[in-house]
């Protein structure tokens, strides 16, 4: 008896994670959608990335802007026709998908061209010493600041090595030390230069440059290893190091923002903060940078790359009689095609409604399961419930708040409001659209 076994995973030579881990990534998003809000209403400020708000919620242009659309087939649930927001650091379905992207053209691109050009690749790790009571922008500025200064002496160095470019990422994690920010460096070179002197080079380069710009680094803030584009098989290929999302996790006690997400979610407050923190200290980093090795090896940019479906194999169908039905003769194929995916609508309103940050629950998770378990039926159950609870929640916290200056229309046609006279206005204003007097807050 031949035991079947569980497919191997996309992104290591492990099997893929269990069924009831396919909504974590919109879980994670819903965290990071409410501590994006709670960032601007405590601090005023925007953190980079906070278009995460509108994903999976908004609605793409051409599309009908009054019905949310899910798609379900075998593969299970998913949007359709709404925005996403493209963002690696704060969204985790955009960031799942960019990783994806950048793996599958690290491994069906980039590789297969160094070979064909007779170059290899070695794998190097920059770092900093950091504390946790550094500021953790500061930390990031002297880590992209020191290695703008070594890349730029190494110019020569990395011309006689036969260089084809770098392809870099840009990886954080926080533990007890604070934001640890780090650099995964793919440096291309011709398959003979002598690595151990390349490496020895780059050291001495990179502790210059990192004192200089006012760090420093122990023995563990440069790491060099030689020729590591062919050791996937022992699970440390140079494409799950440079572009990895869920499938690391932080070391010694340390956490990835993937982990600081599911903390959140589950009401670490701690957790949220160091996020926000640390959303705040990248700033405008680019999480993945290729250069010009897709201009000088000729191959399509990481942004153009797609996944190659792989080649079926030859159908053996061809040589078998075909089926006949029975009625007419007619002959008929022995597969038969996929049905098409069923579309579930509804408001777009209440979708807004249902997957709201204030309302502290992966609303989208929830309704994506919902689609995939139980279809259409299952679906507007959990909208409606979801809507009746964000409702509950408004109406709490109107009854919590203090009583409105009934003043504040009059107020707001003599001059422009400022922020917490805007803040009254909406509250009077949704109070009327619900018929409630300007005094129910006080009466209740």
């Amino acid at each position: 008896m031949v035991r079947k076994t569980a497919p191997l995973g996309k992104n290591r030579d492990t099997p893929p994670a269990p069924r009831r881990h396919r909504y974590r990534p919109h879980i994670r998003q819903a965290a990071a959608q409410r501590l994006v809000a709670g960032y601007w209403s405590q601090h005023e400020i925007n953190l980079r990335g906070s278009s995460v708000l509108g994903c999976g919620r908004w609605r793409v242009f051409g599309e009908d802007p009054h019905q949310a659309q899910i798609e379900v087939d075998n593969d299970g649930a998913r949007l359709r026709g709404h925005f996403t927001c493209g963002c690696n650091w704060t969204c985790e379905c955009c960031a799942a998908t960019s990783v994806a992207r950048n793996r599958g053209w690290l491994r069906g691109a980039l590789f297969p061209a160094l070979a064909q050009h007779g170059k290899s690749g070695s794998l190097v790790t920059l770092t900093l010493s950091h504390r946790y009571d550094d500021d953790w922008a500061d930390v990031v500025a002297t880590l992209k600041s020191a290695y703008a200064r070594m890349d730029r002496r190494l110019h020569k160095v990395y011309k006689k090595a036969g260089s084809a470019g770098k392809f870099k990422a840009f990886e954080v994690t926080v533990g007890a030390n604070g934001l640890h920010p780090h650099l995964h460096i793919l440096i291309t070179h011709d398959a003979d230069t002598d690595t151990a002197a390349l490496a020895q080079t780059m050291e001495a380069a990179w502790r210059q440059a990192l004192t200089e710009v006012g760090g420093h680094c122990t023995q563990h803030g440069f790491d060099f290893q030689a020729h590591r584009l062919d050791d996937y098989a022992a699970k440390m290929g140079a494409a799950h190091e440079l572009a990895a999302q869920s499938t690391k996790s932080g070391r010694r006690k340390g956490f990835t923002l993937s982990q600081l997400l599911d903390a959140a979610s589950h009401g670490d407050l701690c957790a949220g903060a160091e996020w926000q923190r640390a959303i705040a200290a990248l700033k405008a980093t680019n999480r993945f940078h290729a250069g010009s090795l897709a201009q000088r090896l000729g191959i399509p940019t990481p942004s153009e790359w797609e996944e190659q479906p792989a080649e079926a194999a030859p159908p053996a169908q061809a040589e078998l009689p075909l089926e006949q039905d029975d009625a007419t003769g007619a002959d008929t194929d022995q597969a038969a095609e996929p049905a098409p995916p069923a579309i579930i609508s509804y408001p777009l309103v209440d979708h807004l409604k249902a997957t709201h940050p204030a309302l502290g629950r992966p609303g989208l998770a929830m309704i994506l399961r919902a689609a995939r378990r139980g279809g259409t039926t299952a679906v507007l159950r959990m909208v409606d419930a979801l809507c009746r609870d964000s409702e509950r929640k408004q109406y709490e916290a109107l009854l919590a708040a203090p009583p409105i200056d009934s003043q504040i229309i009059t107020i707001a046609a003599q001059r422009p409001l400022n922020k917490d006279e805007i803040a009254e206005y909406l509250r009077y204003k949704r109070q009327a659209l619900r018929g409630q007097p300007p005094h129910a807050a006080a009466v209740a």
